[in-house]
């Protein structure tokens, strides 16, 4: 482990983490999915350097969705425009809601209002719930969720991307995914620490493996308090 003085970047405030690690046969997956897995390739006793194969879905762990998630002839992950995956981050809180909150234009609206940051293009937008605490448990799928109303605002406001500390921002029939990922507004799924930058001044960084032709790609997300 590095010690503080050697973790401290001079550039920004504080750095943290946003991500929920990848862990072999033993990472949150939405139902249906499979675990991620590792092999080991080489090792330093036998071959002088270790190495691993890893195999898992895209949807796994800290993800980011592309258009094409969704959406026949968008964007697939390596193709939406990299400065899309950058931007400065505004934090919603909507912790303490009932199971499956319904989140509405005017939820945003009000809470925005009271944010230190203005939503906009260049703009990322996070809803903090609590659930990735809950990943565990059988309460992690009543998440809160955007209406179609909210996910229409979100579009208005025209922000580069929306993230939540949950499997997603919607249930069954998916309003966000249909409704923001054709507009090329990404969306992030299982982030974490979000409580750590609530009411900060932040820049976001969530770039995704380029994977060609992927739907998504794991990232690490990370906070860059100014």
């Amino acid at each position: 482990m590095l010690a503080q003085e050697e973790r401290k970047n001079p550039m920004f405030r504080e750095v943290i983490d946003l991500s929920v690690p990848m862990s072999s046969m033993d990472t949150p997956v939405y139902p249906g999915y499979p675990q991620p897995l590792r092999a080991i390739f080489t090792t330093i006793r036998d071959n002088g350097y270790a190495s691993f194969i890893w195999t898992f879905a895209e949807h796994s762990s800290t993800h980011v969705d592309s258009p094409a998630h969704f959406a026949e002839g968008t964007p697939t992950v390596d193709k939406v425009p990299v400065e899309k995956y950058v931007g400065r981050g505004i934090v919603l809180d909507f912790t303490g809601k009932p199971p499956r909150y319904p989140i509405t234009r005017n939820d945003i609206s009000s809470r925005l209002k009271k944010s230190r940051g203005k939503a906009g293009p260049g703009s990322m937008l996070f809803f903090y719930t609590g659930y990735t605490e809950k990943s565990r448990t059988k309460e992690w799928l009543d998440h809160p969720e955007l209406s179609e109303d909210a996910c229409k605002y979100i579009v208005e406001l025209g922000v580069n991307a929306i993230g939540f500390d949950a499997p997603g921002p919607d249930h069954e029939p998916f309003p966000a995914h249909k409704i923001l990922l054709p507009k090329i507004i990404g969306i992030y799924e299982n982030l974490a620490n979000l409580d750590k930058v609530l009411n900060q001044d932040f820049l976001f960084v969530g770039a995704p493996i380029a994977l060609k032709g992927g739907s998504a790609s794991p990232c690490r997300a990370i906070a860059l308090l100014r």
